[in-house]
């Protein structure tokens, strides 16, 4: 089906940005259809893509059979409908499946996909609305979005933390043992990279910028990769999306400013190490 639209879409001159809005779905979700990518490809679309396309009435039938047949193999999240839809992260989480690098700097807690499920519980368990059940089902989620994206997505995945994000575990020793240990074999991955910013560096970029997360997307031959995105949680449940190159870039440069107060990946390791083995058993 991905080959249909592909065709369809380059017959048609259009950019993937114009089609989105006339589809009212986000751009990096009609990237995925035209290339194959896991995504909600309701019928509903794909009739509205056909109208759009001028596709003759047998491409179109075809195309609808494809949606039908596509619609009842649904992507991981559909199991967790609940706690995705109450926290709004159904955009992140496609835009997160997506991507092919995931650029991180996280200055306040441990990033969602290096979280264990110790650590997830605790820092879910501080929210005054969230039952002691609930917490269990973000856990559950949070734990299937971490082996959807380490294990089968693979993206680049380039990890910078603040000190005071390891540093605040300490306080308890075991839980702190298992995080740390858990970062340092996310770390070994080929595809990953972490670093620490430490308390030695001072006051930095991060300091003020906040934490933030830049996803990029590779296009496939015959299609212009979506462009980049910078993401920002705003907490309380909201997030913002920045997706003009001059936004983008501003957290590009942020970005490189951190790199430089940050330790290198090896020395990195050795500090957590160094941490880990200095905690009281």
């Amino acid at each position: 089906m991905a080959n249909i639209l592909a065709r369809l879409h380059q017959d048609s001159g259009l950019y993937i940005k114009d089609v989105a809005e006339q589809v009212n779905l986000h751009h990096t979700t009609v990237s995925k259809m035209l290339k194959g990518q896991p995504c909600k490809l309701k019928p509903i679309y794909i009739d509205k893509l056909c109208d759009i396309y001028r596709a003759a009435a047998d491409v179109r039938a075809n195309l609808q059979t494809l949606a039908a047949e596509a619609e009842l193999a649904r992507g991981w999240w559909y199991d967790f409908g609940d706690v995705v839809s109450a926290n709004k992260l159904d955009v992140y989480i496609t835009l997160e499946g997506a991507a092919t690098s995931l650029t991180m700097y996280q200055g306040a807690r441990i990033p969602g996909l290096l979280q264990t499920a110790d650590y997830a519980r605790a820092l879910l368990s501080t929210s005054p609305n969230l039952t002691p059940e609930e917490v269990e089902r973000h856990v559950e989620m949070r734990m299937r979005r971490q082996a959807a994206v380490l294990t089968e997505s693979k993206p680049k995945l380039d990890v910078i933390l603040d000190e005071n994000v390891i540093r605040r575990l300490l306080d308890d020793p075991r839980l702190a043992e298992g995080q740390i240990r858990r970062i340092l074999e996310v770390s070994a991955l080929p595809n990953v990279r972490i670093r620490l910013v430490p308390f030695g560096s001072g006051i930095y970029r991060g300091t003020e910028s906040g934490s933030f997360i830049i996803l990029e997307f590779a296009g496939a031959s015959d299609l212009r990769p979506a462009p980049p995105v910078a993401y920002v949680d705003a907490g309380a449940g909201s997030a913002l999306y920045f997706e003009s190159r001059d936004q983008v870039q501003r957290y590009r440069r942020s970005w490189a400013d951190i790199e430089r107060s940050a330790l290198s990946d090896t020395k990195t390791r050795a500090y957590l190490s160094k941490i880990m083995k200095e905690l009281p058993r």
